[in-house]
């Protein structure tokens, strides 16, 4: 890492942000690990929303030295962003959303809608936590369109999201 980027293991480069006391990325990932997925099968929704991925193959994504984010990660950079009801304003990019959804990007967390595998592109996006709910189950974050705020859902393990990795 130099600077403000990230060269991942593959080469590609990612904006990182630091926001309170940790460095986050400022993109979603696009490392391909397994069979991870482009939303649609088109290679570049995954240049611009990166991969979908499930929760095992989140867990070990991240390039050295870089995680998953705990799901108390996820809490601090929310709270710092101005707590649940309002983070996803702060944290949503400037553009990219649809029906004029879009964030100030006040962090530069940069946050996009790349949805599920299930749909959602351009309107929702969700991110995997490293906590666990249960064996079948982990945390996640999302942020939709139509609201400012960041919620926090268990969802299945075999689910398609997105990730971003953080640092300190």
């Amino acid at each position: 890492m130099s600077g403000n980027t990230l060269i991942d293991r593959d080469g590609q480069r990612y904006h990182t942000v630091m926001i309170g006391n940790e460095r986050w990325m400022a993109q979603n990932l696009n490392y391909q690990t397994d069979n991870d997925p482009c939303y649609g099968s088109r290679l570049s929704n995954c240049q611009e929303y990166g991969r979908l991925y499930t929760w095992r193959s989140a867990m070990r994504a991240c390039p050295d030295g870089w995680h998953l984010p705990s799901d108390a990660q996820w809490d601090t950079l929310v709270n710092f962003a101005g707590g649940a009801q309002t983070a996803g304003m702060e944290l949503k990019s400037a553009s990219g959303w649809n029906n004029n959804g879009n964030g100030t990007d006040a962090h530069g967390f940069s946050a996009l809608p790349g949805g599920s595998y299930g749909g959602g592109i351009g309107s929702v996006g969700y991110w995997w936590s490293a906590s666990e709910d249960d064996v079948s189950r982990a945390w996640s974050r999302s942020m939709h369109y139509g609201s400012d705020n960041v919620g926090k859902e268990s969802s299945a393990k075999m689910l398609l999201l997105s990730v971003r990795c953080v640092t300190r």
